[in-house]
């Protein structure tokens, strides 16, 4: 009974619906394996983590597990005032706790985020009871403290994280005790796009670091995303989706690390995007940046990054740069430098350690010292958060109505800085994944190392209120990566065959809320990735909090064919293809499925000949489909421009409040972005657009697309909520 009762503690799961709508119940020795990571880095209470049955773990740890259960059931019960609580704005009400028997006067102190300060004395006969618990001969009672008894018209704080301060005072003696907290005043929504009049916003995804242009240095950067800015605007598009900008800590000929959605830390920026060209100091390095012209060149001309040569390359001018700032703006402590500071100083401590860790990667040999200052790295994402924003304001400026829209990963890497710097938040004996389904059989494990549930809610929710504060900042909207790890993240257990994974569940009614403030705060719209398994409870929270869902198109299905675009869902971001999925023009002429076959994803002929079968099928349903939405009268045999036509028409006629499509599709691109259970087999991550920005925007056929989905999604009116 006590291990089961630590299991639901810690938030193992018992049981799941699988990809076949079947419960699975996991067994008692894959839900005590995954315990034991989360044990395993605790220093109080010590537990035996030898692998053994769990009734012999339960025999070796009895009083552990006591105490265990101690520190998370009853010790809450045993403090007036939780560490972070969150109310809803609009009918605030705070939590407290008293044990049974309590007479001490109770005052109570409210300090706004901007330092509005409230106080008051607590009439105990005005609490209500909401329930009780009974520890060690104590019965301890937990109220609700309604604020609008309090509270006033004149007098009501805002949204926010305000500061709790209870004084508890002994009638006789007049000795008190005080304990705070942390109350979250919460939105019931998030921010909602407001109503366009004329149009339903649609945009183009695309990976930053693929495009091409005359003007980089290798690799798509921030200057190209202005460059497209400035093309796509032109059509009334309302916004670019970008693939995760997060740093990934490549350190020159490293390029074992390169995916968007394994990084280092999420709160800071790639610095390979840099535009070099604009940044202030570029100019005083103007002849050196010339004498460059031929590595500048090497480095356009292939479609396939390479990470290595590039990394050593672009901080070989970032050094440049960086002295350039040091000697007329750092020493001079001029604007510029005035703006580096508040910068470095807004970012605190997490930017310190960041900039300490990507400095001592560097090898102490390398002939460029430089880059094992930490200045020069907080000077890279000082350049990086400037570009970033300066190409917010543009798309804004431009006209659209949302401008960039983000995307956050779900985890990072173990070796990562947000690990390192802040590892109590992590459980570093797992890595999070999927379970087994169709698609993986023995399940998927992505390596990256999941947050604690327990620690973030020790925690007071600030390094996950700090993470989504930090990317919401530069964006219209942010796509957070598998949106149900609001709710549940698959563990695995490190360092072992992959098998005895469970579910682990996070707090998701605080994670809700604290994201439904920052996109308040940020005036960002969220977009929940919600493809694969979906249980209810999230589905539930993402629509009451006004959480816009990701629909893809090879997926929006039903059992007669693809679903019309009047089917879609309304409130959603309907992607015609992601990072995830083989391109139009691939999945179309089957040739992802060959490549499949020759990357041993696909084990034999007989099998490559079923699905090549089972494609034809879903072709012939797309004709189907194609033809009921734009009268498309085709074939197989047909001119694959035809049928991407009639595609991106119908498509674009989705009732969902946001349609995207990836650039690379606009061109028939048939390489994939990434495919997913290869690492090494396939180049992932590191395809470049085969043709430059300067030759797209003149390519009548690309345009004529781009305008066909403008004229479609104008012609039928949406109506988007606007935000609480």
């Amino acid at each position: 009974m006590s291990l089961d009762k630590l299991l639901y503690l810690q938030g193992v799961g018992a049981s799941f619906i699988n990809y076949s709508g079947e419960l699975t119940v996991q067994s008692s020795a894959d839900r005590v394996q995954i315990l034991g990571c989360m044990l395993g880095q605790l220093k109080q209470p010590l537990f035996d983590l030898t692998q053994t049955t769990p009734e012999d773990f339960v025999d070796r740890n009895a009083k552990a597990i006591e105490a265990r259960i101690e520190q998370l059931d009853a010790k809450p019960w045993q403090r007036a005032l939780p560490i972070f609580q969150h109310t809803n704005l609009k009918e605030p009400c705070i939590t407290l706790f008293f044990p049974q028997g309590d007479e001490r006067l109770l005052t109570l102190e409210l300090i706004t985020e901007s330092g509005e300060q409230y106080q008051w004395p607590i009439n105990r006969e005005a609490l209500i009871r909401t329930g009780d618990y009974y520890w060690a001969g104590t019965t301890f009672y937990r109220f609700d403290m309604h604020l609008s008894d309090y509270l006033n018209d004149t007098a009501h704080p805002d949204m926010g994280y305000h500061t709790l301060k209870l004084r508890l005072t002994n009638r006789e003696s007049g000795e008190y005790q005080q304990v705070s907290g942390t109350i979250l005043f919460s939105p019931s929504r998030a921010f909602q796009l407001t109503t366009i009049d004329s149009h339903k916003p649609w945009g183009v995804s695309v990976q930053l670091y693929s495009l091409r242009s005359d003007a980089q240095w290798g690799i798509g950067d921030f200057g190209d995303l202005s460059r497209l800015v400035g093309w796509l605007s032109q059509f009334g598009c309302d916004f670019i989706q970008l693939n995760p900008l997060h740093a990934l800590g490549l350190k020159g000929a490293d390029d074992e690390h390169i995916s968007p959605y394994s990084p280092s830390d999420r709160r800071r920026i790639n610095p390979l995007y840099i535009d070099i060209d604009t940044v202030n100091e570029a100019l005083s390095i103007e002849e050196w940046l010339a004498s460059q012209h031929d590595v500048r060149c090497q480095l356009n001309e292939g479609d396939w990054l390479d990470y290595g040569a590039l990394s050593t390359f672009k901080y070989q001018i970032f050094t440049r740069l960086y002295q350039v700032f040091y000697q007329e703006h750092y020493l001079k402590q001029d604007d510029r430098f005035n703006d580096f500071k508040q910068f470095v100083d807004g970012e605190g401590q997490a930017l310190v350690a960041f900039c300490q860790h990507e400095a001592d990667g560097f090898d102490e040999s390398q002939q460029q010292s430089l880059l094992r200052e930490p200045l020069l790295h907080q000077y890279l994402q000082f350049v990086a958060h400037q570009q970033l924003l300066a190409c917010q304001r543009q798309a804004k400026d431009a006209g659209m109505s949302v401008g960039l829209i983000g995307d956050l990963a779900v985890g990072v890497r173990g070796d990562g800085v947000e690990v390192k710097h802040d590892g109590t938040l992590f459980c570093q004996r797992a890595s999070i994944g999927a379970p087994p389904d169709d698609f993986s059989s023995k399940g998927q494990n992505w390596g990256l190392t999941p947050l604690d549930p327990i620690a973030m809610r020790q925690d007071g929710f600030n390094y996950f209120t700090q993470l989504v504060r930090a990317n919401m900042r530069y964006y219209g909207a942010l796509r957070v990566d598998h949106v149900m790890a609001m709710l549940r993240l698959w563990w695995w257990p490190m360092n072992t065959e992959q098998a005895g994974g469970c579910y682990v569940y996070y707090p998701l009614d605080e994670l809700m809320a604290i994201i439904r403030t920052e996109s308040i705060k940020a005036q960002c719209a969220v977009i929940g990735e919600d493809l694969g398994i979906v249980p209810p409870e999230i589905n539930a929270q993402l629509s009451e909090s006004g959480i816009y869902s990701n629909e893809l198109f090879y997926f929006c299905k039903d059992a007669q064919g693809f679903k019309a675009p009047n089917l879609h869902k309304p409130h959603s971001l309907m992607m015609l293809a992601n990072h995830d999925v083989p391109p139009l023009a691939a999945w179309w002429s089957k040739s992802d499925l060959h490549l499949m076959r020759q990357l041993g994803l696909i084990d034999s002929d007989e099998q490559l000949k079923q699905a090549i079968e089972a494609r034809d099928a879903e072709r012939q349903k797309l004709l189907v489909m194609l033809n009921q939405t734009v009268g498309f009268d085709g074939d197989f045999s047909s001119d694959y421009l035809w049928v991407l036509e009639a595609w991106i028409k119908s498509a674009a006629q989705s009732q969902s409040a946001l349609f995207s499509v990836q650039l690379m599709d606009l061109f028939s691109e048939h390489y994939s972005v990434n495919i997913p259970g290869t690492w090494r087999e396939y180049a992932n991550w590191q395809r470049r657009i085969p043709y430059t920005l300067e030759v797209l925007q003149q390519t009548p056929s690309v345009n004529k697309l781009i305008e066909d989905i403008q004229q479609i999604r104008s012609a039928d009116i949406a109506t988007l909520e606007v935000a609480d």
